[in-house]
């Protein structure tokens, strides 16, 4: 995996690894080392190697992989988004790539199995001339959030709503702040970092809520962010499958998302969450001044949420369906 320090398919590939540690697979990692992911995976016991990926020694690198795939003696060879991907070098075993979105397909014409995480992008694979029965439909898993640290932000009267993101036009954050200006009570956590930032701090004076919104910057514990919080919003353009949502269900906090391909996956509208349409301002306020005023109904999106992840989001669970699968490729 060569992803960058920061991001949600880059968590992802750390718990899993954890995951996959912890239930007794034997793996090998050849990463980028970015962000003290290479420390934290190998202090999970698990055997990291660096690669830089870098394109300019992209021949270099593919030897580097050949060598520890054949020293390993590796069943399977699993790669994580573009870069990686296009330099795995085609050996006798079984290559399966796995894809958090809607990537060109160049990279992806060696492999012998593509994994989605969503429906969404299953789909759009076979739309784009892969096998079907080379793709398969893999859900991520996010841990158990119901205990933990809750985050402590400032308050300031009102239901804390909660979002968490890279900061970039992907994620809407500009329209939830739009919308949080409608209401009149509650404070706004913003958590992440990126360019937007100057432009998303800079709207919020504009309209007014400035000192209710709240920048903490990249935390490392999410979850604990969504715990802080009242109400969680995931206000995205684009979200091909919404950790951040899965996160928030975990801690049994209501969700409001829009109907992003990630959003529609996983909210069920009125059961597990509220889903409304994407850059529809005064659709999200109505449903944030909603969960607000009414507790009752705040309370079983909660229990609806949690019972979502507990069936299908959990680690146990994606764990065991990630094994089952990864035996089937290797056999």
């Amino acid at each position: 995996m060569a992803g960058a320090p920061q991001g949600g398919a880059e968590l992802f590939f750390e718990r899993l690894a954890t995951s996959f540690q912890n239930a007794g697979v034997r793996q090998r990692l050849m990463i980028k080392p970015a962000g003290g992911r290479a420390d934290r995976l190998a202090a999970a016991g698990v055997d990291v190697t660096a690669c830089s990926y870098s394109p300019m020694l992209a021949a270099l690198h593919r030897r580097q992989l050949a060598g520890a795939i054949a020293a390993s003696r590796a069943n399977v060879v699993l790669s994580w988004m573009n870069r990686a991907t296009s330099m795995v070098p085609k050996t006798k075993v079984p290559h399966v790539a796995r894809l958090g979105g809607f990537y060109k397909l160049k990279h992806y014409r060696s492999c012998d199995w593509l994994v989605a995480n969503t429906r969404g992008i299953a789909d759009y694979l076979v739309r784009e001339g892969v096998p079907a029965d080379r793709v398969h439909h893999q859900i991520n898993f996010v841990p158990d959030g119901a205990d933990g640290p809750a985050f402590d932000g400032p308050r300031h009267g009102g239901p804390v709503i909660a979002a968490l993101g890279r900061l970039h036009t992907n994620k809407a954050f500009d329209t939830l702040i739009r919308a949080f200006s409608g209401i009149d009570e509650g404070t706004l956590w913003i958590a992440g970092d990126g360019p937007e930032r100057g432009r998303l701090e800079a709207l919020a004076a504009e309209c007014g809520v400035a000192g209710r919104v709240w920048f903490p910057g990249w935390l490392d514990d999410p979850q604990s962010v969504i715990r802080g919080a009242d109400i969680f919003v995931c206000p995205s353009r684009h979200e091909p499958f919404g950790n951040v949502i899965a996160e928030a269900m975990s801690c049994a906090r209501p969700v409001i998302s829009t109907r992003s391909h990630g959003g529609e996956e996983l909210v069920e509208d009125g059961v597990n969450g509220l889903l409304v349409p994407v850059d529809d301002v005064a659709a999200m306020t109505d449903a944030l001044a909603q969960l607000a005023g009414d507790r009752t109904l705040a309370s079983q999106l909660a229990a609806g949420g949690r019972a979502t992840w507990a069936a299908s989001l959990s680690p146990e669970k994606v764990t065991a369906d990630w094994i089952d699968f990864l035996s089937r490729v290797s056999a």
